[in-house]
Order: C-alpha cells, then structure tokens, then sequence
C-alpha cells in the first residue's frame, strides 16, 4: 500500500493513489463508486477492477487475515 498511497505520519508517501491519511471518516471509495463499507472497501482491495474497470489500483492477493488486518486498519484512519 505505502508504494502508492500516503498516509501522513507514517512512512506511507506514495504519491500514486490517493492519500490515506483520514480514510476512517470518508463516506465514499474509489472517487464515489461505492459506500464506504467494510464488505465493498474488501472488495475494492482485492479487485477494484471489478467495481471500476481501469482505474489504477491492482488486485491485491491478500490472504484472508490479511485482508482483515487491513480493513482494520484503514477503518481506524480517522
């Protein structure tokens, strides 16, 4: 995530995606495509592509735990 995404405060600055910083608190992903759930923000981290054909972000070939440490964590960037 950090190669393309910023979170302020942390050693996250890439510059490709959006910044993170405050994802917690957004009420839409993927510039508006869909609520900011935990079912559709996992289905966006596997397979954007899916939800938004050509947008930027890759599938990501998370195990399941590690799909749910991540859900966590970006749900607790407030």
């Amino acid at each position: 995530c950090a190669a393309c995404h910023t979170v302020r405060g942390t050693a996250a600055t890439g510059t490709l995606g959006p910044d993170l910083t405050h994802f917690g608190g957004r009420r839409t992903i993927g510039a508006g495509a869909l609520p900011n759930t935990r079912g559709n923000l996992g289905g966006w981290i596997v397979n954007s592509q899916t939800v938004k054909p050509g947008n930027k972000m890759p599938p990501q070939p998370l195990t399941p735990e590690e799909l749910q440490d991540l859900l966590a964590y970006l749900e607790s960037l407030k």
